[in-house]
Formats: C-alpha cells, sequence, structure tokens
C-alpha cells in the first residue's frame, strides 16, 4: 500500500499534509503500536503541523522521516488509531479472561459436594474448639 502523505520539514517535527482521506501507509500487521518498521529502524512519535491534521500525534519510521519519504513502504500510523488497535486487544484479552473465571467457577461448582463435607466437618470442629477456649479463658478471668 503506498503512502498518502506529503512531509516537509521543520526544525522539531515534520509536517505532513494528507493527500487522500485515508492518510495511511504501510500500517498492516502492525496492530496497536508499533516497535520497528520492516526496514529494521525504530518508530519514532511526531506531530502533525498540516492543516487538515494540526497537532494530531502520529508513529513514523526514523529513517523515512529523516530523509522525508513520500509514499514509501515504511511504518506510518496515526496515534489515534494505535490505541483503538490497544483497545481492542485489551477487549479482546478481557473477555478470554472473563471466559476463564466463568469456567473456573463452574468447575468449583462442579466439585463443590465432594469438598463440603470434608471443609464444614473440619470448621465445625474448629469452631467448637475456639469457642471452648474462649469460655475458658472467660471464666479464668471472671473469678480472678
Amino acid at each position: 500500500m503506498s503512502n498518502p502523505i506529503t512531509a516537509a520539514s521543520s526544525s522539531t517535527t515534520r509536517d505532513i499534509t494528507v493527500t487522500s482521506g485515508l492518510g495511511r501507509a504501510k500500517t498492516a500487521g502492525t496492530a496497536g503500536i508499533p516497535r520497528n518498521c520492516s526496514c529494521g529502524e525504530r518508530i519514532v512519535e511526531l506531530i502533525s503541523k498540516s492543516r487538515p491534521n494540526q497537532y494530531c500525534r502520529y508513529y513514523r519510521c526514523l529513517y523515512a522521516d529523516s530523509l522525508r519519504l513520500e509514499n514509501d513502504d515504511h511504518i506510518f500510523k496515526w496515534v489515534d488509531e494505535t490505541f483503538t488497535d490497544e483497545i481492542r486487544q485489551l477487549h479482546n484479552q478481557v473477555r478470554i479472561l472473563e471466559e476463564e473465571v466463568q469456567l473456573l467457577k463452574a468447575t468449583i461448582r462442579s466439585k463443590r459436594p465432594t469438598l463440603m463435607p470434608k471443609i464444614s466437618g473440619g470448621c465445625v470442629h474448629v469452631i467448637v474448639g475456639i469457642s471452648v477456649v474462649v469460655v475458658v479463658v472467660a471464666d479464668i478471668i471472671m473469678y480472678k
């Protein structure tokens, strides 16, 4: 996919102008925040100064940015788009965890009848033992 942007130099960041409605370059296979470009160069976060996208942040391949490449195969991705990808991935992870919790609850419910006699029998003995100790200690304190 070709990159529909035109880059111009600036002292601190690059100024980009989107020449199509999509404003996307090579982002296939880079869900979420890109780490490295396919060329191996790291990704930098820059701020657009063009009128249609003024002050919008984007990720760009450092190599492509330094040479002010246009319509290249290097990474270009809007920060807002990456956040949307990250939220979608987190939503999927939460859904998987919810399913695992439901499965664990079902497992516990199915095994509860076999576990409860062991637990409840032990609990009764512990509660009776603690009650006896409390009564004995209270009697000792009262008669002193």
